[in-house]
């Protein structure tokens, strides 16, 4: 394995909260609130010289054109994020993995237009709300023209969300046009989140492994991210990626926020759990491990359709 490990610091931005939100939404209040977060959580991400990539809802980017574009200038990664059932008025009545392929196509179709017209070009990347996909996304998803995303949060297993992970590849790979656990042969670069496999939690029937999102109320920070950093070394993958998430509905300009507070903690303890490893980390965003993939043809569809011809073979 190369000696450096690529750190992937990301935000899934959500609209403005509606007076009647849902309780389960998250989302700041306002988009005064939301571009005060973003800035400061930007900022933190660079002292440690991390980039971000920022998934954004379609409705924030008219709400914040500028700012998005203005953190590109600056090396952020901007990509298309989508729960169907805060989009267009509420129509689909479901988080993504709920909706059949044909809804797909017509959802994300319509929140591309959107994502468009707010930032003056198509999305490159894509990732579900609460990680929420079915069989048919990542086919769905490259005929809709997407190079890549964050799909997956291998270990969940949330039925009531059709968010289940279970037994899925743990690092960047290729999508699989028929079955979303297993690495395949699309083009689409699939980079789930990072998780530590050595516990699995229960709460009210969900299961998961620990992440390394700051929002937590309680969690060992420097346990979670060493362990996922030796489990990154272990498995010896292609491309080696340590990724983290959160969303704009934390104040990361207040140094006294305690999520602010962990979210330092999380980079602290990325950095130094892979120099204890004798790893480099390297701040990328999902540009960067996209176009690491294509430039040296990982697990590229013709290698899938070669190993399953020996196979049939012998």
């Amino acid at each position: 394995m190369d000696k450096k490990i690529y750190v992937l610091v990301t935000m899934d931005v959500e609209p403005a909260l509606p007076a009647d939100r849902p309780p389960a939404a998250t989302g700041p209040l306002t988009y005064e609130d939301s571009e005060r977060f973003i800035r400061g959580y930007t900022a933190i991400a660079g002292e440690f010289g991390y980039p971000v990539s920022f998934m954004i809802h379609p409705e924030v980017t008219h709400a914040h054109p500028g700012l998005m574009l203005e953190l590109e200038g600056q090396g952020a990664c901007l990509g298309l994020h989508l729960h169907p059932w805060k989009f267009a008025d509420g129509r689909y009545k479901a988080h993504f993995g709920g909706l059949r392929a044909e809804e797909q196509y017509a959802i994300v179709s319509e929140a591309t237009a959107m994502w468009y017209g707010g930032l003056g070009r198509r999305p490159r990347f894509f990732r579900p709300g609460t990680f929420s996909a079915n069989d048919s996304t990542f086919r769905v998803l490259e005929d809709l023209g997407f190079a890549g995303g964050s799909i997956s949060l291998p270990g969940r297993v949330y039925p009531d969300m059709n968010a289940v992970w279970a037994g899925a590849e743990m690092d960047p790979h290729r999508g699989h046009s028929a079955f979303r656990q297993v690495a395949g042969d699309l083009a689409f670069v699939n980079i789930p989140l990072s998780v530590d496999v050595s516990g699995v939690e229960n709460r009210n029937g969900r299961l998961f492994h620990w992440d390394l999102r700051p929002d937590w109320q309680s969690a060992d920070y420097r346990s979670i991210a060493s362990n996922i950093v030796r489990q990154v070394i272990a498995r010896n993958p292609a491309v080696p990626v340590v990724q983290m998430v959160t969303h704009n509905d934390n104040d990361y300009s207040d140094p006294d926020d305690r999520v602010c507070r962990n979210y330092r903690t999380v980079l602290t303890e990325i950095t130094e759990a892979c120099r204890r490893e004798g790893m480099t980390p390297v701040g990328a965003t999902f540009e960067t491990v996209v176009d690491l993939f294509s430039a040296q043809q990982i697990g590229t569809p013709e290698d899938f359709v070669y190993a399953h011809a020996s196979m049939l073979t012998g």
